[in-house]
């Protein structure tokens, strides 16, 4: 059932009105950015996996995805060798994570059961008034507002879950213990557990999985289970309760990428040394899979027209061949939200940014760049608040 022809649903206070505002971003502009809960998979009876968890935990949160942290960070599975999507979809079934997500979404009062739609209004570009409210609730516009919500902020929620894995060219005894050392600070341990090694990388995969959100999703959350008031319907709080089926996950895909060889005795703060390396292998593995799934793609405004330029770079595995549609925000016929290209872009050979996690520790001369500029190889004037998104 669409939405245009709900009769007398509880239409809750997030249809607003159809005036936008501006939700800022770390960039001032508005837009909306996919929201993401991250994770790692700790390994049972692996020595140094307190070590790996505390990096993780160390590890900033990706910049341009809004953080929709659930608390639980790691999860382990007695059979870990191998590719573990089977092993986290069960593990996400098992949870109801894909509930969890929503009641994040909705900010579910534990005690009530209640919802309200202020991390939607926080996330999202809309307004109210309180005299808007009750205007919006009977207008066709006030309607759509629901699906722009549910295309454009609810359907981009994602769990990355990454499994973390250092190799050496030494002794793995040895290697292991110059861990220890680095990382509690035994630097007469360090330098001497270090001459046997002879360099480390970082091995991470990533498995990437997106919430199922569309219109028949929402509509049957709106009239089975939506209340402000759970202390009075006490009905609709036992039905969210009780459902372990309506609210799911779905596997997008995974990647992996390894770091490059990494050389702990010149170094002066190994424990760094080892957050910025993680984070960095990291970030990889998040750009390319935005390089493959359209949906995980992130988009970023246009700063200045002369030249054209974007807070993106090098974090996003961004080089002189990759391509991206610059987008508009507009209100199509039926006054719904979409995005229209109006042009494709390219970075400028020289011009990228190197935006990667301690770059400018790393004396980059890139990363003296305070952003990107590309040059317009098709389409109408680029203006500034327009967006890029990079296509394949």
């Amino acid at each position: 059932m669409g939405f245009l022809k709900i009769k007398n649903i509880l239409v809750i206070a997030f249809i607003l009105t159809s005036s936008l505002c501006i939700a800022q971003s770390e960039d001032g502009f508005e837009y909306e950015r996919n929201s993401m809960h991250v994770m790692m998979i700790r390994h049972l009876n692996q020595k140094f996996d307190d070590i790996i968890e505390d990096v993780f935990l160390k590890m900033p949160f990706p910049q341009r995805f809004n953080n929709h942290d659930l608390g639980v960070k790691t999860v382990s599975f007695a059979e870990s060798e191998g590719d573990q999507s089977n092993n986290i979809a069960s593990f996400i079934s098992q949870v109801n994570l894909g509930k969890k997500m929503i009641a994040k979404w909705f900010d579910r009062d534990k005690t009530t059961g209640s919802f309200d739609v202020e991390l939607i209004k926080s996330r999202g570009f809309y307004n109210a008034t309180h005299n808007q409210k009750e205007i919006a609730r009977s207008t066709a516009r006030g309607m759509t507002l629901i699906e722009d919500a549910g295309e454009n902020l609810i359907s981009k929620t994602f769990l990355l879950i990454s499994d973390i894995r250092y190799k050496s060219k030494g002794s793995v005894s040895w290697f292991i213990k110059g861990m220890l050392n680095a990382y509690f600070g035994n630097i007469k341990g360090l330098q001497d557990a270090m001459q046997s090694i002879g360099g480390f990388k970082v091995i991470i995969t990533s498995y990437l999985f997106q919430l199922d959100w569309n219109e028949e999703i929402a509509y049957e959350f709106y009239t089975k289970y939506y209340t402000e008031n759970g202390n009075a319907d006490a009905d609709k709080v036992k039905a969210f309760v009780s459902d372990n089926e309506l609210f799911t996950m779905k596997y997008v895909g995974k990647t992996e990428s390894e770091s490059s060889e990494v050389n702990f005795a010149s170094s002066k703060d190994p424990k760094a040394l080892l957050v910025k390396v993680s984070t960095r292998t990291l970030d990889l593995n998040i750009a390319q899979l935005q390089h493959q799934y359209a949906d995980f793609r992130i988009k970023a405004p246009i700063l200045t027209t002369e030249p054209i330029s974007a807070d993106v770079g090098k974090k996003e595995d961004i080089n002189e061949n990759s391509r991206f549609e610059v987008l508009e925000r507009v209100l199509n016929d039926d006054g719904k939200i979409v995005y229209e290209r109006v042009g494709i872009v390219k970075p400028k050979k020289g011009k990228i940014k190197d935006n990667r996690f301690m770059s400018a520790e790393d004396e980059s001369s890139e990363a003296s760049f305070e952003v990107t500029e590309f040059e317009k190889i098709s389409g109408k004037e680029i203006l500034p608040g327009m967006f890029i998104r990079e296509i394949r």
